[in-house]
């Protein structure tokens, strides 16, 4: 008697081989997912880096202008006369005779300086063509100083505002703290570090931190971040958990007030 040989797959078989390809389709697409989020990661990660390397360097630069005067032998006083905030044109700024930098309450400070030379533009890139004439002099006084406000808006903007206007300069920036270094008259040493330096106190180093935070997706978010613990005391709520946050700190001597 002859058999009829068998063709094709069983059931078993044909069951066996969807069983494997589930399991080879959910570890190709558990890879692919991974790979996802460490580059979202990675990504949100030198954001924050980039961000915090230019306002470091932003913030260095323009507190190392802070009180800068073409005369040397020039006391404060003289190269820098009291104004009010209405002739500064920048709203919050207004400064005593001599007084080149002032805390301003909401995350601010501003500042004034002279131009070293004609090419020297504020932070909006504006110059001042009322000095043209003065400073083709040697240590000649320029007729106007700069005055720039240095901010952290609503919207984590890092903000710089002179009488010509305001722009954004970097954004992502959460929160900011700024610490003065003062010393009494007639001092050479700094007496302390305070947020809000008392009216006889002279401010002659700026220590500030800073906390970054750039968009995170949703998938990668969720953990509860060191930054956020460590910068306001408390465990990262759920409302914070599609941000990468970062802590940079950064301390600037105003060399030009320094004895």
């Amino acid at each position: 008697m002859n058999r009829k040989r068998q063709q094709g797959l069983s059931m078993i078989e044909l069951l066996m081989a969807l069983l494997l390809g589930a399991v080879l389709s959910m570890a190709v697409a558990q890879v692919v997912i991974t790979n996802k989020l460490s580059y979202l990661f990675q990504r949100a990660q030198a954001d924050n880096q980039s961000n915090a390397s230019f306002t470091l360097q932003w913030l260095d630069r323009q507190l190392a202008k802070t009180g800068f005067k073409r005369r040397p032998d020039q006391p404060l006083n003289a190269a820098f006369p009291a104004l009010s905030e209405a002739q500064t044109g920048v709203a919050g700024c207004a400064f005593d005779a001599g007084e080149v930098i002032r805390p301003v309450p909401g995350k601010a400070l501003c500042i004034r300086y002279q131009p070293s030379d004609r090419q020297e533009l504020d932070c909006l890139g504006n110059g001042r063509p009322a000095n043209t004439a003065s400073l083709a002099r040697p240590y000649a006084q320029p007729l106007e100083a700069y005055v720039e406000k240095l901010s952290i808006n609503t919207s984590q903007q890092l903000v710089c505002t002179s009488k010509d206007g305001a722009a954004t300069l970097v954004e992502g920036i959460a929160e900011v703290r700024f610490d003065f270094g003062v010393r009494l008259p007639n001092s050479l040493t700094l007496a302390r570090y305070t947020a809000t330096p008392a009216t006889e106190e002279h401010i002659r180093s700026v220590r500030f931190a800073i906390l970054i935070s750039t968009p995170l997706s949703a998938l990668a978010g969720g953990s509860n971040s060191r930054a956020w613990r460590y910068w306001y005391g408390t465990a990262q709520p759920a409302s914070a958990g599609d941000q990468l946050y970062q802590v940079v700190k950064g301390t600037t001597a105003l060399r030009n007030l320094l004895p």
